[in-house]
């Protein structure tokens, strides 16, 4: 599956591309009953994969998640990367980035009926290890239809060439998921993308984003995957401070499974994938593991 000439353009233009069809409905409906399952498991809980998008700090231990997500969902349903989706995707990224792209990370999030709050202003980069550059494109999938009232992405064009804005955790607690992006944007320039089950946009990690909250009376999932080229190591580091002491519960329920040999599970899952090939990826792979087990991220 190949974009247009005029999507490519767009893209490029605005940073984002909305796409009518990425995958037939049939394998959308497939999928949401996958990641719904796994929502209901808390699938990846234990592996510090499960979290809360925002966490407030009247929350009790008895609070029920309203918009929880689920980090490398496809590590607990591998037959998302077998689907036509999945493929489709990779297509487009290699499209836009050369054949050398490959997959990298993907996250599923639930918004709940009336419940499931908006994400936050931001950029994808922010979440990123600044120690490292990126080339790289998200790639967001409606599984069922999706507007402004249920959930749906909305985008400020152009915002992908800008730097790395500050950006903050949002509400008052350090376990929120989220980033919030503080400055250097005009949000009454937002565009909205609402989808049909099956379409997908496209946007690149600077791309400033959010997306509204659920005031419909279903459910909505959406599923992101990012492909790109392998990390490099930056010339020059820059600093993010938002990222410290950030999810500090998550990342000691990742730092011990990742001791206990999560490690090991971790690396078996990339090279089944095929993702440790060459020197340059496993570089990349080996130090993000030596961060993990020492900070948890």
């Amino acid at each position: 599956m190949d974009l247009s000439s005029s999507q490519l353009q767009q893209l490029h233009h605005d940073g984002y591309v909305a796409v009518d069809a990425l995958a037939p409905r049939s394998e959308m409906a497939v999928l949401r009953e996958s990641i719904e399952r796994l929502f209901a498991e808390k699938a990846g809980l234990r592996e510090g994969a499960y979290g809360e998008l925002v966490v407030s700090e009247d929350d009790d231990h008895d609070h029920v998640p309203n918009s929880p997500q689920i980090r490398m969902v496809g590590d607990y349903a591998p037959q998302l990367h077998e689907s036509q989706c999945f493929h489709n995707a990779l297509a487009i990224a290699r499209q836009i980035l050369g054949s050398g792209a490959g997959f990298l990370s993907d996250i599923a999030i639930l918004k709940k009926p009336s419940l499931g709050i908006a994400t936050p202003w931001h950029q994808d980069e922010a979440f990123r290890d600044p120690h490292f550059t990126y080339r790289e494109v998200t790639i967001w999938v409606a599984l069922q239809d999706v507007d402004v009232q249920s959930g749906c992405l909305k985008f400020i064009s152009g915002s992908h060439r800008d730097p790395v804005h500050s950006h903050r955790v949002p509400g008052n607690s350090s376990e929120s998921l989220a980033l919030e992006c503080i400055e250097g944007f005009n949000k009454s320039a937002a565009l909205p993308c609402p989808l049909s089950a099956g379409g997908c946009t496209i946007h690149f990690p600077r791309t400033l984003h959010c997306s509204t909250s659920n005031q419909s009376s279903h459910s909505r999932i959406g599923y992101a995957m990012t492909f790109g080229i392998t990390p490099t190591v930056a010339d020059s580091p820059a600093n993010f401070p938002w990222l410290e002491h950030r999810i500090p519960g998550l990342q000691a329920r990742r730092r011990t499974w990742m001791r206990r040999g999560g490690l090991l599970i971790t690396s078996w899952r990339r090279l089944r994938r095929g993702h440790l090939k060459g020197w340059q990826t496993l570089r990349y792979w080996v130090i993000r593991g030596m961060r993990t087990i020492l900070r948890g991220g």
